[in-house]
């Protein structure tokens, strides 16, 4: 089987094959494998950068989480609920006691916390509706805090530290507009509180999350970072991306680990990391292009290098057969091309002289089978003619038209118009029978003829016949072959109606353009005829009769003008009638610009 496929293979192509299947495919082979593997390297590499961010990201999160829950444990705890007593008391609505005590709240606070700036603010907020602020006030109203998630979960909560947080500044203070906060609550139940006054203790604590969170996002391997809580919903999100970027997640559990998403038409990586203390998620999403940038480098360098030697070595492989496999193989499309009836081919010399004397008698032998082609077809064409002259002269009686002249002098002479009307109509056929040797004539010149011989039947058959024509715009002004209607139209007036009696016979001539053709239609309700007679009407060894001889004139006549294709194609039926169809491509006289008539 090999040896069979390489007989079939040219020189070049089984020189080119033998290279790509032992040399080229195992090299492409080993440098794809090694270009997969160190893709993965690479991709696994930034996801590990980006997973050791996310675990500092969580590590400070975690810590700054303990350390608020545990300075606001020490907060109401210290000294035996001695701040929660002295908070208690600032919910009065004496001014001058509120004051005093308020005053001796913030020494306390001052006492019991370490002067450090990441304390934001301390809130005492009252069941009576009034709050109490130590350090900064906050910007938040009374009902944005009191309706907060975190405050709401530390009132289901008794005596437990809840978590909060807030993406931005939430005290009066520009140096903390923008820091990311922690809120640690709590709601005292009635052993902290024994005054049950207070509703929830806050502490507002600033977290460096924010600006770390901010810092990683200026690298753009690591992506930009979004902080989650459990539920999903975005706590920080410093690039405002992940409303761009979260809807390929949302039907995604954000578990740990990593998965691939598209939106907007580039893939995203999502990487998510689960910080254990509060349970709240680092989501990095980065753009799957960035993290494969420095493989992308390595493999553009790579291809380069293994591109240009394999250039190198088809420059070379082209160069040395250039001179040998190439005319051989110019040679052989051109014996293809004159294979298929293509004669106009030039093979340029080219390659050693063995080859070039080859070429050079191959553009010879073309030319000489061109010349003997063109010759014998100048026969044929001069045949061909000569066989539609023989036709043509069947119908040619020009000796009649001088007699029918006489007759038609005569009959006017003597007042026959009748006997004149017939002369003249018989003499439009008989002239239009030996016009010029093309045989060529406009539709609406046939029809014109036709209606003479219309007029001649018509008197000789006693009116008992009638014809209809229905003829479409435009098709008038096609030319047909000289008499192409009159036998079609005879065969059905002479054998259709033979046997009519007192039933008048119905003729249908229809003319229509479909598809570049001229297509008429001859339809009778004669008698018709059976598939033997049918089959024999159109036979050059049929019987023979006036009407057989017209069928079969007209019939040899378009297959020698239009091919097969356009012969005579009829339809007929035993005492349904007969059906013949006429297709010639269209081809209009010039300057005809006259409109068709209704017939």
């Amino acid at each position: 089987m090999w040896l069979k496929l390489n007989k079939r293979r040219r020189i070049k192509d089984t020189y080119f094959a033998s290279f790509i299947t032992l040399v080229v495919v195992p090299i492409l082979a080993i440098i794809l494998i090694s270009m997969v593997i160190i893709r993965a390297i690479l991709t696994d590499s930034a996801v590990r950068s980006i997973q050791s961010a996310q675990e500092n990201m969580a590590v400070v999160l975690g810590n700054e989480v303990q350390d608020a829950a545990l300075r606001l444990s020490h907060f109401i705890y210290v000294n035996n609920n001695e701040i929660i007593r002295m908070a208690a008391a600032t919910d009065t609505d004496q001014a001058l006691e509120r004051y005093q005590n308020s005053k001796l709240l913030t020494e306390s606070f001052n006492y019991a916390m370490p002067p450090v700036q990441d304390i934001l603010s301390a809130a005492f907020y009252m069941k009576s509706g009034r709050d109490t602020y130590l350090k900064e006030e906050l910007i938040l109203s009374d009902e944005e805090i009191r309706t907060s998630a975190w405050y709401q979960e530390a009132l289901d909560k008794k005596n437990m530290v809840t978590i909060g947080y807030y993406d931005k500044g939430i005290t009066i203070s520009r140096r903390n507009a923008s820091v990311f906060t922690i809120v640690a609550a709590f709601a005292p139940n009635v052993s902290v509180d024994r005054d049950e006054v207070i509703e929830v203790v806050a502490l507002f604590r600033g977290s460096q999350l924010g600006t770390l969170m901010r810092e990683y996002n200026k690298e753009e391997l690591l992506g930009v970072s979004v902080l989650l809580d459990q539920e999903g919903q975005v706590i920080l999100d410093p690039s405002q991306s992940w409303e761009k970027l979260a809807q390929p997640a949302a039907d995604f559990q954000m578990e740990q680990g990593q998965f691939r998403r598209r939106a907007g038409g580039r893939e995203y990586v999502y990487i998510v990391t689960t910080e254990p203390v509060t349970g709240c998620r680092f989501v990095n999403i980065a753009e799957a292009n960035v993290l494969t940038r420095r493989f992308n480098q390595v493999a553009v360098g790579i291809l380069a290098v293994t591109m240009f030697l394999f250039w190198l070595f088809f420059m070379f492989s082209a160069y040395f057969l250039k001179n040998i496999v190439t005319p051989m193989e110019n040679v052989v499309e051109g014996m293809k091309q004159v294979e298929q009836g293509e004669l106009d081919v030039h093979i340029q010399p080219e390659g050693q002289a063995e080859l070039r004397t080859m070429v050079h008698s191959f553009n010879h032998m073309v030319r000489r089978l061109k010349q003997l082609i063109s010759e014998n077809e100048e026969h044929q064409q001069k045949k061909h003619e000569a066989e539609i002259r023989a036709l043509q002269s069947q119908i040619n009686p020009h000796f009649l038209v001088n007699a029918l002249s006489s007759i038609r002098f005569i009959a006017q002479v003597s007042h026959f118009d009748a006997i004149g009307k017939m002369a003249e109509a018989l003499m439009k056929i008989l002239t239009c029978s030996f016009r010029s040797n093309a045989g060529f004539y406009t539709f609406r010149e046939e029809l014109d003829v036709l209606d003479g011989f219309i007029y001649l039947m018509k008197i000789r058959y006693s009116d008992g016949f009638d014809i209809a024509y229905e003829l479409e715009e435009g098709c008038g002004d096609c030319l047909v072959p000289r008499l192409i209607l009159q036998p079609v139209v005879e065969n059905s007036i002479v054998h259709g109606f033979s046997e009519a009696e007192d039933e008048i016979g119905q003729i249908w001539l229809r003319a229509a353009i479909r598809d570049g053709f001229l297509v008429i239609t001859v339809e009778d309700n004669g008698k018709g005829m059976s598939k033997e007679e049918l089959g024999q009407v159109l036979k050059e060894e049929g019987p023979r009769d006036g009407g057989s001889i017209g069928l079969f004139n007209v019939n040899s006549r378009l297959i020698l003008n239009f091919g097969k294709d356009s012969g005579l194609v009829m339809e007929s039926e035993e005492g349904k009638g007969t059906r013949t169809v006429i297709r010639i491509p269209v081809s209009r006289e010039e300057h005809a610009h006259e409109k068709d008539t209704d017939r």
